[in-house]
């Protein structure tokens, strides 16, 4: 049972930050939280973070719950996390600048994770 929370709850935080990279590459939300505009080709590597990071949570799902319930589990948990950074956005930018810091280091997450590719 223990265990089941800790997955649910690992996977709603891989959810959550895919969608706050992808939220946090469009300007207007990284002007709300005081972030400086991205080169396009930072863009893509983060994008594809995010794109690599729903893909691994939707295959968790399927191999911890199976195709069907998997699947649907990662719709209905995909569609909760991404309300809740519109609302994380809409209400308090704030608590999403550290990760706009770490989008903005010149060898970032997304540099260091494509490197390893």
């Amino acid at each position: 049972m223990i265990l089941a929370v800790l997955f649910y709850t690992g996977l709603v935080g891989v959810l959550y930050g895919a969608f706050a990279l992808l939220a946090l590459t469009q300007f207007q939300h990284r002007r709300a939280t005081g972030g400086r505009t991205l080169l396009s080709r930072r863009v893509v590597y983060i994008r594809s973070v995010a794109t690599l990071l729903l893909v691994l949570a939707l295959f968790l799902a399927i191999m911890h719950d199976g195709s069907g319930f998997g699947a649907l589990l990662w719709i209905t948990l995909a569609s909760g996390t991404a309300c809740m950074v519109a609302l994380r956005i809409a209400w308090h930018p704030g608590l999403l600048i550290p990760l706009t810091r770490i989008m903005e280091w010149r060898f970032g997450l997304t540099g260091a994770w494509l490197r390893c590719l």
